[in-house]
């Protein structure tokens, strides 16, 4: 199947408000602040019943910031950050669904009055994500869910997500990414692609990000996918998860040794603690010895007026790049699994 024809096929079933895919999505208020599930609960019911993400992750230290959601579906995200980054920041969506875009700017009033914003800080743009129509550096944070895991050229949305984003910003990216490759004929099932069953291999991610500028990526979250037993036949019993990851886009000319960063409990939200990945929180004021690339992230980007930095002795390792599904395998010997965030039905 060309890439034409897999961009066609995934515009065609959103088109249709996902009634082709039988996806059905849970929001995973377990990865969320209160204040966070509370804006969601805020948003107008036409958005909710159309929401299909596969996973929310908000950003931190969002006032003022310009964002863009890749791939925005009917806005759901888009409405909580554009509440988040405050009346000075920007948020823009795109998609490549007419009618998921016609939805959100159909609720974009409505999300202004319950914001108690003048002026909607907002918008929707019609557009195919392989080939984003903003100049390079447009956005400080950048984030994308259950979308990546469609397009034909993957290494082409990295490579434009980091051309549109500023140095030392953000990419929070959720996604389905499989243990293993699914067989070669199922690429060509509407209900396998656009649920996004022909996503990433979990284990290259980190090698198209490198390829593309970003750094190598932190898992944040992960939740299963249920596939019912038709598909799981199909794709011969290959797993898949939701996964949550950070990445960041850094200057090319900085690079640092070890150190003890300190948090500084100054972000709001997260003034005891902020989570980094599943295997690192830094609490305020506790100092904690970090590799080169991480004291390189943290002292470069946007984040790097929220921590202190120290000299250290020490030679430590900073995890990074975590497999999704033995962390899962993990939460479920210790009786923490979530339920999955979407079944394929």
């Amino acid at each position: 199947m060309s890439e034409n024809t897999i961009t066609d096929m995934v515009r065609c079933v959103y088109n249709t408000h996902n009634t082709v895919t039988g996806s059905v999505c849970r929001t995973n208020t377990e990865n969320l602040l209160p204040e966070h599930i509370a804006l969601f609960d805020q948003l107008s019911e036409e958005i909710k019943k159309s929401y299909y993400g596969t996973g929310i992750m908000i950003p931190e230290k969002l006032k003022g910031k310009r964002v863009l959601d890749v791939g925005c579906g009917s806005g759901s995200l888009v409405f909580i950050l554009s509440k988040l980054v405050g009346p000075t920041g920007y948020v823009v969506g795109v998609d490549l669904s007419e009618m998921l875009i016609e939805i959100a700017r159909s609720q974009v009033d409505y999300h202004r009055k319950a914001w108690g914003y003048d002026t909607m800080n907002c918008e929707f743009v019609l557009g195919n994500v392989e080939n984003l129509p903003f100049p390079p550096e447009s956005f400080d944070i950048v984030v994308s869910s259950g979308v990546i895991s469609m397009c034909p050229d993957k290494e082409a949305v990295f490579a434009v997500v980091h051309s549109v984003l500023k140095e030392g910003g953000q990419f929070l990216l959720s996604d389905v990414c499989g243990e293993d490759d699914i067989p070669e004929e199922c690429r060509s099932n509407d209900v396998i692609w656009t649920c996004g069953l022909g996503g990433l291999r979990w284990d290259r991610l980190a090698e198209v990000a490198s390829k593309t500028g970003f750094t190598r990526p932190h898992l944040r979250q992960a939740a299963p996918v249920d596939i019912a037993e038709e598909y799981v036949k199909m794709i011969e019993n290959s797993r898949f998860t939701c996964a949550g990851w950070r990445l960041f886009k850094l200057p090319e000319d900085h690079r640092y040794d070890a150190c003890r960063v300190t948090y500084k409990g100054n972000i709001p939200e997260y003034s005891d603690q902020l989570p980094w990945d599943i295997d690192l929180t830094f609490k305020k004021g506790q100092g904690v010895d970090v590799d080169g690339e991480l004291t390189t992230l943290l002292s470069t980007s946007y984040l790097r007026e929220n921590f202190d930095f120290a000299d250290t002795n020490v030679k430590p390792v900073t995890k990074r790049n975590q497999n999704p599904f033995a962390y899962l395998d993990k939460l479920q010997s210790e009786g923490r699994l979530p339920p999955s965030i979407f079944k394929v039905e």
